[in-house]
């Protein structure tokens, strides 16, 4: 597809600015300065007119506007550049971003059509044929339709041209692993690992890619690197036994021998009979000293492979460090008895074509002399002997002694033979020689000369090696490909060329070649043959993705190439010494082509990194937003996760996300998204809100607690989260906290009356009475009828000693609601504690009228008629109790008290017996019921109920001393006495206190629902 040059670069203009606010939404205002100059296409003139100095300054504040949330200034300044430069695609694209921001959508959608126009071609592009074949090229466009589509409420459509923009990348991502790829087998593995992480940039779930990664790392040398990359692929394939393979690998390379082990075993669970981890795994033992496992080892990998030559020399190599030479001789014997391995091309890259190598099948034809001598004739036959039972020791050592003698060249040959496959190459290329200078029309001899010169890297003389072969048989098609191949090793292109050109004439239907051929036109720079050599190549295998690849590439280059001179080589301008610049520099876009304010046409085939093209993930996040507005959650929640796999500093993505998992209440869920989010952005007041309010949801309040603190020190007037961290302290029991919280938030919104409650209950819990007062009052105020405010305003008033204040509140409730019960309770409790005993009788018996079977005012009113001596009265009410509760304990214990006030101590006695059935730990009771029983002359029984209190207090002063004197009453003055010095011990003026009166009959002087009371340390007041 074809564009003007204006087309490719106003496109240009916008998909920089996609990458720089859309990739990276987190950026620092602070990375933004006054020397950041960014034109749009229209300003067409040089930076140094200072006349337009306030273009500078205006775009560097719609920039900065924008990334610091700032949107109503970044669209102003959007609008007054429009207001000069009504087409320029930076201010209208800036201008949409920040309506959609302020939920403007209608409007940002104009702004968006007037910066697609400005991409368009409209005369030249389809909208169809976009969707249908989209590259790099034509994203833009998909992505600024999908976007618009999206604001419209088209979600169908938006999908479609999202979808169509992430094709576009993922045919990107193939191409760019399929050039690592070559690179890679070209053994340029740094060219390899920027291609590797291109691709992963787009699409971080292919394990290959990872993998290959891995693979460049470690020929490099970087195995740290190396690991940490096959970990990332083991992560998608955990149980990929080439990959585990290759961990262990790393692993051993790197000494972490027992590492290693633990990943040889796991393939060997996967794949029990993996011969080659059985061989790693006994050579990581044996670095680790353990040779008997070692052994067992290669004793299992041999149970498999029992004609691997290599372990039966590993094994031998072992057995003769553990001292069991002849089991280690056995070893080496079996090992020679198996034929060499053959390997070549060490150094070599590129291997010959597997149908090159079966149709050039060259055979060396040095006949076998007449020898002068008798003997040389037997040495050199007993010498074949040798070589055809594969001893070939014993044959080297036959052809030795013949050479000594009559050196033939067959003779040379055969001993070039066994010392190449003993791997002796430089001997064996010295022994090659000797038979060629005796007989050099032997093409095939030439042939392996050369090869076992690329062994040892001596490319420069194997190419020597195989034109010599060549030389004598112009159709050795073999010694062309590998003199193609060490000609483009050395740089030697045209030469190389004419060598693949033969290869190709001999052998056309060899992809491969063709492919080789096509990269050695590359390096030329001549791409239109090499389009040729790549065109052929997917003739031949269609499926070759390289190739496919390749071509694109080559294409690209050529249209580039023929391009004029752009006209608007002035329309960028680049300071080289702006922080701004380098920040997005150090974030992955390169901005070197703005340099000298040369403009450079936008390659389809460009990377991300370049700057050049919305980033991948922020596609995904287009299309999990759009998923999520058709209800969509499962594939919204995998684009998220899409979006966060391929940039994990991804704080948008990670925002929707939680979002999605907030709308259907996965607390939890939420709460970890937006923690992710903010590990990247933590600056953002509404991530700390949002994580505040799903961690209060998810039960989680002190992660609540300080989200909300968060947002308070950045917002200090945000009071929906003022408001709940009073909540939160509220329910952490924090009420001073809760009540300061909420005095914060009525600072902004004082009419708010729940909250003035909420503040009244919390200043109370937290003993603030004034303060609670003030706001209940301030309650009542709003909502005079509210008894709940003038409940808690009284017992605030209470609280304060301002009992009679309290009444008049409860006078208020009562004269709406005469016959509201705690009203009239309440009212009696405060006339009980101002001592206006029979004005709280009055209220209880008021209480009672509404509500006869009310217990609590009964045993209020019982007690004030006591403490106001009317103790028949209070007689009948304990009684009126007892009639409704049979066992109630306060009724009870003042009945008994009453019983003995009246006289009847052996009624007092009979209501404590059945007090303590109920409550057995008063200790009062007992007192005062051993007190009856020793008025009545029961000593043994009284003595009894003291040992009974002193099993509750052991050291009351009062029962130890009514129990000393009931102990000499009976006659047990060595017992009483030992009570006396106990009381001494315990407090020595005990009875000096007394002033001769002894103790009294314990008479409570206040209410305590509870009977906890406590027996007086001195009975009388001196």
């Amino acid at each position: 597809m074809r564009m003007g040059h204006k087309n490719i670069f106003l496109r240009f203009t916008l998909v920089l600015l996609l990458a720089i606010t859309l990739c990276h939404p987190v950026v620092a205002v602070n990375n933004l300065n006054d020397d950041f100059s960014f034109y749009s296409d229209e300003v067409n003139v040089s930076q140094t007119n200072g006349s337009l100095s306030h273009y500078n300054d205006t775009y560097e504040n719609i920039s900065s506007f924008y990334l610091s949330g700032n949107y109503n200034q970044s669209l102003a300044v959007s609008k007054r550049v429009l207001d000069s430069n009504p087409n320029s695609t930076y201010a209208l694209y800036m201008a949409g971003l920040s309506l959609e921001k302020l939920a403007s959508e209608n409007k940002a959608i104009q702004y968006y059509e007037k910066a697609l126009r400005n991409l368009k071609d409209t005369e030249n592009q389809n909208i169809t044929e976009l969707v249908n074949n989209p590259d790099l090229e034509t994203l833009p466009v998909l992505f600024l339709k999908g976007k618009i589509s999206h604001l419209e409420g088209n979600y169908n459509d938006s999908l479609t041209y999202q979808d169509a923009a992430l094709s576009a990348y993922g045919y990107h991502s193939e191409d760019l692993y399929n050039k690592g790829l070559y690179h890679k087998n070209e053994g340029n593995h740094e060219d390899a690992i920027e291609h590797f992480q291109a691709a992963l940039r787009i699409n971080p779930s292919k394990t290959d890619s990872w993998a290959q990664l891995g693979e460049c790392y470690e020929a490099i040398g970087e195995y740290q690197t190396a690991q940490d990359n096959y970990d990332k692929a083991l992560q998608r394939k955990p149980n990929d036994s080439e990959l585990l393979l290759k961990y262990g690998l790393v692993a051993e390379k790197m000494d972490d021998h027992s590492l290693a082990i633990e990943y040889y075993d796991r393939v060997l669970e996967i794949q029990p009979y993996n011969v080659d981890s059985w061989k790693y795994k006994a050579r990581s033992l044996e670095a680790l000293d353990q040779n008997n496992y070692a052994l067992t080892c290669y004793n299992q990998a041999l149970k498999y492979d029992p004609e691997n030559k290599a372990l039966w020399n590993l094994k031998g190599q072992l057995l003769d460090k553990m001292g069991r030479y002849e089991e280690s001789i056995e070893c080496y014997d079996q090992a020679l008895k198996l034929n060499p391995d053959h390997a070549r091309g060490i150094g070599r890259v590129s291997e010959a074509p597997s149908i090159i190598i079966s149709a050039d099948s060259h055979e060396v034809f040095y006949e076998t002399p007449q020898f002068d001598s008798e003997a040389a004739q037997t040495l050199f036959n007993k010498g074949e002997a040798f070589y055809r039972l594969e001893k070939y020791d014993d044959a080297l050592e036959c052809y030795n002694d013949v050479i000594e003698t009559e050196p033939h060249a067959v003779v040379w040959y055969r001993k070039a033979t066994i010392l190449k496959n003993n791997g002796d190459f430089s001997e064996a290329i010295d022994s090659y020689e000797e038979a060629l200078d005796i007989e050099s029309d032997a093409p095939a001899v030439w042939y392996e000369q050369a090869v076992l010169l690329d062994r040892i890297g001596e490319y420069r003389k194997a190419v020597k090696s195989y034109d010599e072969a060549t030389e004598r048989d112009e159709n050795y098609t073999l010694a062309w490909y590998e003199m193609a191949v060490d000609l483009k090793i050395l740089g030697k292109y045209d030469q190389s060329l004419a060598a693949y050109d033969k290869v190709c004439e001999l052998e056309s239907s060899s992809a491969q070649v063709w492919y080789e051929r096509g990269a050695v036109l590359d390096e030329l720079g001549r791409y239109e043959e090499a389009i040729n050599s790549y065109e052929k190549v997917l003739e031949l295998d269609p499926g070759h993705s390289a190739a496919s690849y390749q071509l694109r590439t080559d294409q690209s280059k050529l249209l580039e190439s023929n391009q004029k001179e752009s006209d608007h080589k002035n329309n960028f301008h680049y300071t080289s010494n702006s922080p701004f610049l380098d920040f997005l520099k150090s974030h992955g876009f390169d901005l070197t082509f703005m340099a000298n304010g040369k403009d450079k046409s936008v390659n389809p085939l460009t990377s991300i990194e370049d700057g050049n093209l919305p980033a991948p993930e922020y596609l995904w996040y287009s299309r999990a937003m759009t998923m999520s507005a058709v209800n969509n959650t499962n594939k919204s929640l995998s684009s998220f996760e899409m979006a966060t796999m391929i940039e994990p500093d991804y704080a948008a993505a990670w925002e929707g996300k939680g979002d999605l998992f907030k709308k259907y209440n996965q607390w939890a869920d939420s709460s970890d998204a937006f923690k992710q989010a903010l590990s990247v952005n933590s600056d953002s007041v509404q991530l700390w809100h949002k994580y505040a309010i799903v961690s209060q949801k998810a039960g989680d309040l002190q992660t609540a607690l300080y989200a909300y603190g968060r947002v308070v020190e950045k917002d200090p007037n945000n009071g929906d989260a003022l408001y709940n961290r009073g909540l939160i302290y509220d329910k952490l029991g924090s009420f001073r906290n809760a009540a300061n919280a909420y005095q914060k938030y009525l600072n902004l919104e004082p009419k708010d009356m729940d909250t003035w409650y909420l503040l009244a209950q919390s200043a109370h819990k937290a003993r603030m009475y004034d303060v609670s007062l003030n706001a209940i009052n301030t309650v009542i105020n709003d909502q005079p009828s509210n008894q709940d405010a003038l409940y808690l305003k009284s017992d605030n008033l209470e609280k304060m000693g301002r009992f009679s204040d309290a009444i008049v509140v409860y006078d208020e409730i009562l004269e709406s609601d005469p016959q509201n019960q705690d009203a009239l309770f309440n009212k009696g409790l405060a006339f009980e504690n101002i001592g206006q005993y029979q004005k709280a009788i009055e209220c209880y018996e008021q209480l009672l009228d509404v509500n006869p079977q009310h217990v609590t005012a009964m045993e209020h009113k019982g007690f004030d008629l006591y403490l106001l001596g009317e103790y028949n009265k209070a007689d009948v009410v304990y009684n009126q109790i007892l009639e409704i509760e049979p066992n109630n304990a306060d009724a009870l214990y003042h009945k008994a008290t009453i019983k003995y006030l009246l006289s009847s101590y052996a009624g007092s006695i009979m209501y404590y017996d059945r007090l303590l059935e109920v409550k057995p730990n008063c200790i009062t009771a007992w007192y005062n019921k051993g007190f009856a029983n020793n008025m009545m002359g029961n000593v043994d029984e009284a003595i009894e109920c003291y040992d009974q209190a002193l099993s509750i207090d052991p050291n009351n002063p009062s029962v130890l001393y009514n129990k000393r004197f009931a102990l000499y009453r009976i006659g047990k003055s060595s017992e009483a006495k030992t009570a006396k010095l106990k009381l001494d011990s315990i407090d020595p003026v005990f009875e000096e206190a007394l002033d001769n009166k002894g103790t009294k009959f314990f008479l409570p002087k206040e209410y305590d629902p509870n009977l906890e009371y406590k027996l007086p340390s001195r009975w009388y007041n001196k």
